[in-house]
């Protein structure tokens, strides 16, 4: 099957390791049968995405029967927050809300964002619009409207002040029309407020069958000034990225494709390694008689386990968000670090964001469990 990148239409695409055909995992932790993990960069423009994966079944699976809300994400600092409550924060630092105005929440989720705008900015006038399962938390909130399906359903000439979109773009199948839909229902003088995994920090997500963009800063910052949106701040937070938009004019397409490129490379390597570290804890705890763990209850952590066919051999998955323990990927529980020793635990892989490599290993160094860590040479 030809491939062609979402972005400029061009053939000339190279692939990325690993592959995969199969049951895969979401990011909102359920499983899809038979998808394929098909991931490229195109040479001409620099985009990396996956082929294949739900990319083009968005209306089918996006559905409040077939996309359920996962556990609240968190945001650990000083304060732990959940990651909208984080987001904010971080927004309103960049470009400060107004005391009124109309927002648009592009892919509402169960609506923790808009409860903390609503409870920060009371007198602004909410619209959600949300395809999937969480819908039905968002009837308790104040909104002006409501509309449970995709952007490409909603026929709307209503102008906002402010549209956020959290965790969305790399979801859908064409990023540029999604920019597009948005930019046009900014006001003239309307802020763009986005937050998205950062793929330079997450490369893990070339084993998340739904996260079909792999978006960066730089190269999302390209594709909005190619479509008419001009990015007045950018932020690297953690593993996401936070930017702020207005709308501007449309700009030819001038993304770092070489920069782009290497970063795809050296995202490949490091998600490769991941999966030996896991293949790593697991040998090292039958050659001790131990039992092996995988840190991150993440699609990496979890498709390494079902790539190299070891589930059995996972003793559980450990996980510092409280909202994920006692729950269970592929019949593998997700405990707390306080739970190994409880477990046997004596080997231990990070299956995470290489950002917290170093924090996380640290933090372990507390427990009688040798720490295997990615090795990227």
């Amino acid at each position: 099957m030809e491939v062609y990148c979402p972005i400029c239409s061009g053939r000339n695409t190279a692939q990325l390791l690993p592959t995969f055909q199969g049951r895969c995992v979401t990011s909102q932790m359920f499983f899809c049968n038979d998808l394929i993990i098909n991931n490229r960069y195109c040479k001409d423009c620099g985009f990396i995405f996956n082929a294949a994966g739900t990319r083009g079944i968005e209306s089918t699976l996006y559905t409040p029967e077939n996309w359920k809300p996962k556990p609240p994400v968190l945001s650990f600092g000083a304060k732990t927050v959940s990651l909208q409550e984080r987001a904010l924060q971080n927004f309103s630092q960049m470009v400060p809300f107004a005391p009124s105005g109309s927002l648009l929440d592009f892919g509402a989720g169960t609506g923790a964002f808009l409860r903390a705008f609503h409870q920060a900015y009371p007198a602004w006038e909410l619209t959600a619009m949300e395809p999937g399962g969480g819908i039905s938390s968002l009837e308790n909130l104040p909104l002006k409207n409501i509309f449970n399906g995709s952007y490409k359903e909603l026929d709307t000439d209503e102008r906002f002040d402010a549209i956020v979109v959290m965790s969305v773009l790399e979801h859908v199948s064409d990023v540029l029309d999604a920019l597009r839909w948005i930019r046009k229902r900014l006001k003239p003088l309307g802020v763009l407020y986005m937050q998205h995994p950062n793929f330079e920090a997450m490369p893990g997500d070339l084993l998340c069958a739904d996260h079909v963009n792999k978006l960066t800063p730089a190269h999302t910052a390209a594709l909005c000034d190619h479509i008419g949106l001009s990015a007045l701040h950018v932020r690297r937070s953690g593993s996401m990225f936070e930017m702020v938009c207005r709308r501007s004019e449309a700009q030819p397409l001038k993304p770092d494709v070489e920069g782009n490129i290497h970063m795809a490379k050296t995202c490949e390597h490091a998600a490769v390694k991941t999966i030996e570290a896991v293949n790593n804890a697991v040998n090292s705890a039958r050659d001790t008689g131990g039992k092996a763990a995988i840190f991150g209850a993440s699609p990496i952590g979890v498709m390494s386990a079902i790539m190299l066919a070891c589930q059995e051999k996972i003793a559980c998955f450990v996980d510092e968000n409280p909202n994920n323990w006692g729950l269970e990927q592929e019949g593998i529980p997700i405990v707390g670090p306080d739970m190994m020793a409880d477990l046997g635990i004596t080997d231990i892989a990070l299956a995470i964001s290489p950002v917290y490599w170093e924090q996380v290993a640290k933090k372990l160094s507390q427990y009688s469990v040798t720490v295997h860590i990615p090795i990227l040479n």
